[in-house]
């Protein structure tokens, strides 16, 4: 009896077809090093490579229009990174742009399973991001 419990308690966030409350596996702002940045993207690389069918979704903020190419270039060099520094398939990682809404120049990392889906872009920058 406990041993399916046990299998249940782990594999239930492979079998949930629903948004976690909380997918979020980290978040940085841009103006770390780019050491820093990797060791952070090794340790997701690490989670992603350990959950079979699992997903990435690099959520970028700019804090304004003027330095949102810059967040946009950092974000693409996270994906390029996992890509190909640790052999991720590239259909596992997408980056979204959510806009210049008044935040730093985030990046947050998120953790997908099978079967769920991705965080709903957040409503107060859909407008700044069309």
């Amino acid at each position: 009896m406990q041993l399916v419990l046990l299998s249940f308690l782990l594999l239930s966030p492979l079998l949930s077809s629903s948004v976690r409350e909380n997918p979020l596996f980290d978040r940085y702002y841009t103006s770390i090093s780019i050491k820093q940045e990797n060791e952070r993207l090794d340790n997701y690389a690490i989670q992603l490579k350990n959950g079979p069918g699992s997903r990435a979704l690099i959520v970028v903020y700019s804090e304004n229009e003027q330095s949102t190419p810059a967040a946009k270039t950092r974000a693409r060099r996270a994906v390029r990174y996992l890509v190909k520094t640790h052999g991720l398939d590239p259909a596992r990682v997408v980056m979204r742009f959510e806009g210049a809404c008044s935040r730093h120049n985030q990046i947050l990392l998120c953790l997908y399973y099978p079967n769920e889906a991705d965080r709903p872009p957040d409503p107060k920058c859909l407008e700044a991001a069309e």
